[in-house]
């Protein structure tokens, strides 16, 4: 078949297609005209005339064009075939059998209508709770003679209620809360709280927890049941809980770091014999305790490997003189505060050797290594060694270098001791890895 032949084949089955409801309205008015010819033979009244009734709403079934077309139909049918019925009752009775009529046609549509509005909203609701993340699940309400609630019968859930709930829809539709959630019925946020919802109408909000996740729900009485939103916020939970464990450890933090440089400000100005010796002593200080501070970071003041602190606390004397230092150890990790503490004593000793041993001439080095602890398991064993320097003194001087050495670990039951034998000056640490002091400080 040709293009044109075809289109033209369309056209004519659009035009049926719009004729036919007309055509369906003269049919079942053609009956009931038949049916008042044989009617007005037999009785000559006015209700004769309802029998176009039937075919007038019937067209109003396919639309108001075919119902007015019928009703038109009706009119000049009983005109034409009940002219003794007009002259008897004239066209008053016509006129109000005609108005019937188009009064019942237009209820008809209208209720139709309606019917169809409803049917339209039902399904945007459905379309939009099927789209929503939020859970939303609907409850008949099941009570005893006396009115009170036995249980809450699931009527609808959707798809976010139902992946919330890890059941499919045909799993929990039809289905009793408690026999699903036995556990439901003494949670004070489940069916108590339902049960209240639906007996004052108050609507209820809350979060809390079950099986190990945390929900936020809104409660709200909806004819014979309730109607629920949830939503599963154990996530948001994990982050706020996360967020207080890391403002705790920041004021921890914060506290130990003020103390620290309180008491660098308190024992350097001891110390100092001038404002500017006192300002080069806690400027260096400082900037020791800022590497650390910025080597932590990086961990998220978990913890640091030693060789790391070794490296970032002598990292301005290692860029000079890298080669007079030997440094060697096992990869062992340490806590946050102990890094801290380690790093103060390094800091306190490289700048004990560049004053007056092994870094104050040209000839002299320094040998620093760690191992674990053989006489004390999960503790590190540290060794700070000096040769080729200026002899030692006999006796060193108390000063704030060495009240830190002596204090640096006791919080964490290590010790250190220092010896000066005449080829330089001997430090031995000893403080607990990370596995035994923990990756965080209490």
């Amino acid at each position: 078949m040709s293009p044109n032949g075809r289109g033209s084949l369309l056209d004519r089955n659009g035009q049926w297609d719009r004729a036919r409801p007309y055509a369906l309205a003269a049919a079942m008015t053609g009956v009931a005209t038949a049916a008042e010819v044989a009617l007005s033979l037999v009785s000559r009244s006015a209700a004769a005339l309802l029998v176009f009734a039937p075919a007038v709403v019937g067209a109003g079934k396919l639309g108001v064009g075919p119902a007015i077309f019928a009703l038109a139909l009706a009119l000049v049918a009983a005109w034409l075939t009940g002219s003794a019925l007009v002259a008897q009752y004239g066209l008053v009775e016509l006129a109000v059998l005609g108005c019937s009529l188009a009064a019942v046609v237009a209820i008809q549509w209208a209720a139709r209508g309606g019917a169809l509005w409803s049917a339209g909203a039902n399904l945007q609701f459905k379309t939009v709770q099927d789209i929503s993340s939020e859970g939303i699940v609907v409850y008949r309400a099941i009570e005893d003679r006396d009115g009170r609630v036995l249980d809450f019968e699931y009527r609808y859930a959707n798809p976010a209620a139902c992946e919330i709930m890890r059941r499919r829809p045909e799993e929990v539709l039809g289905k009793r809360l408690l026999e699903r959630l036995p556990e439901a019925r003494d949670h004070p946020q489940l069916f108590p709280r339902y049960a209240r919802v639906f007996a004052d109408g108050q609507t209820s909000e809350a979060e809390y927890e079950l099986g190990g996740r945390w929900f936020h729900s809104r409660v709200a009485r909806l004819d014979d049941g309730v109607v629920v939103t949830v939503a599963d916020v154990s996530a948001r939970k994990r982050a706020d809980d996360v967020q207080r464990l890391l403002l705790q450890e920041l004021n921890h933090r914060v506290k130990n770091l003020l103390a620290s440089v309180m008491a660098m400000v308190a024992y350097t100005e001891r110390s100092a014999a001038s404002p500017t010796e006192y300002r080069d002593k806690l400027s260096a200080r400082l900037h020791a305790l800022s590497r650390a501070h910025t080597l932590l970071s990086q961990s998220a003041w978990t913890e640091a490997s030693v060789e790391d602190v070794v490296r970032s606390t002598l990292e301005p004397h290692l860029d000079r003189d890298s080669a007079r230092f030997e440094i060697e150890g096992a990869p062992i990790d340490i806590s946050s505060d102990t890094a801290l503490a380690l790093n103060m004593a390094l800091h306190e000793l490289a700048t004990n050797a560049a004053k007056y041993g092994a870094l104050s001439n040209a000839a002299g080095r320094i040998a620093i290594a760690w191992m674990e602890d053989p006489d004390r398991p999960g503790f590190v064993r540290f060794l700070w060694t000096e040769s080729g320097g200026p002899p030692a003194p006999a006796a060193m001087s108390p000063g704030f270098g060495t009240r830190l050495l002596e204090r640096a670990f006791e919080s964490a039951r290590g010790e250190a001791s220092l010896r000066l034998p005449p080829e330089g000056v001997v430090c031995e640490m000893s403080f607990p890895s990370a596995d035994v002091s923990g990756t965080t400080s209490a």
